[in-house]
């Protein structure tokens, strides 16, 4: 069955002249005798609204439904129960699902950070393309063939080159990954938007997620062979733009949450060395992101070696007390709380 436009019924003529509908009484909004704050609805939504009301009371699966609901998405396209209406419609007319897609790529180039449609478009595709079958029965190769697959890549990559911080493409985007497991694919499209924009903090969240859920979500540590490569990943990325925050705040993330203490020794002489060169003193000495990073590696060694721990914290403590004055004075009542936090820790 081949889902119709909601063109396909003339916008300019209310339902209630349409032959179509003669046989469904409308039911209107209850707002109460007294509505405190009524809303005032356009006409024609509000007539729309009252024929969907009608029609999801009797349960009703038609093509008049689904052409219906589209009207109500575009009038208003973060309106849920619509959305979870034409779910089960298209399910249960087993509706033309590529002619969906198309109608909601649609909606999505109007509506862009409209949840629902994406949400919309998870439920399509595993219509499509069968997770578990697909994984179990394809390789990533063969996947990333698969025309279901291909397009919703396509489809990403055009909405990500629209607005490259689109939350819900992202969001989507880890979806589909993570659900038919194209991760080797997903770290190289990664290293490409780095490259592009090394600022895109999107990007740098995405690779995260690439390292940690692509190999064994609930290993806690992760190799550290692999983390030493994202040392030096990170570090010839800070060399671009030492006041970038994204690269700063993803290396110390896996150091912090997903690696062994003693790689804070492979990291802190990496970004001294910096400090020390011509070439980047003057950024990396004048970046509260260096200090804060300072900080942490501290503080964890403090943690990995009680012996040295009085000495180290004394180091991340200074630092604090610089970064509230003179790097960081905007947040200046966090680096106090966090001297104050130093001194109180139990080594």
């Amino acid at each position: 069955m081949r889902i119709e436009s909601s063109e396909s019924v003339s916008e300019s003529v209310p339902l209630s002249q349409q032959e179509e509908w003669k046989d469904v009484t409308p039911i209107p909004q209850d707002d109460g005798k007294h509505p405190i704050c009524p809303i005032a609805y356009t006409d024609e939504y509000r007539e729309i609204m009252d024929y969907l009301r009608a029609v999801m009371a009797k349960e009703e699966i038609s093509e008049r439904a689904l052409t219906l609901t589209g009207r109500v998405i575009q009038t208003n396209p973060g309106h849920y129960t619509a959305w979870m209406y034409r779910k089960r419609l298209v399910e249960e007319l087993n509706a033309d699902i590529a002619g969906e897609l198309d109608w909601v790529s649609d909606i999505s180039a109007m509506y862009p950070k409209n949840y629902q449609l994406w949400h919309h478009r998870e439920a399509l595709v595993v219509r499509l393309l069968d997770p578990k079958q697909a994984t179990e029965e394809q390789s990533e190769a063969e996947l990333l063939r698969h025309p279901v697959i291909r397009r919703e890549l396509q489809f990403l990559d055009s909405a990500l080159n629209e607005d490259s911080k689109n939350f819900h493409a992202w969001l989507y985007r880890q979806w589909l990954v993570r659900t038919y497991n194209i991760w080797e694919q997903e770290l190289i499209f990664v290293n490409t938007m780095i490259n592009e924009d090394v600022r895109n903090n999107s990007a740098w969240n995405q690779r995260y997620f690439v390292h940690l859920q692509g190999r064994n979500p609930t290993q806690v540590e992760l190799d550290s062979e692999l983390v030493s490569d994202e040392i030096v990943y990170a570090v010839e990325n800070i060399k671009l733009a030492p006041n970038n925050e994204s690269p700063w705040t993803y290396i110390v993330g896996l150091l912090l949450r997903h690696a062994p203490a003693k790689l804070y020794t492979e990291l802190l002489p990496k970004i001294q060395e910096l400090a020390n060169d011509k070439d980047y003193s003057l950024a990396m000495t004048t970046t509260p992101f260096y200090w804060s990073a300072l900080v942490d590696i501290y503080e964890k060694q403090a943690r990995a070696s009680p012996e040295q721990g009085k000495a180290l914290i004394e180091q991340a403590q200074s630092i604090c007390h610089s970064l509230a004055t003179e790097h960081d004075p905007m947040h200046g009542k966090y680096w106090e709380f966090r001297n104050k936090s130093l001194s109180e820790l139990q080594l």
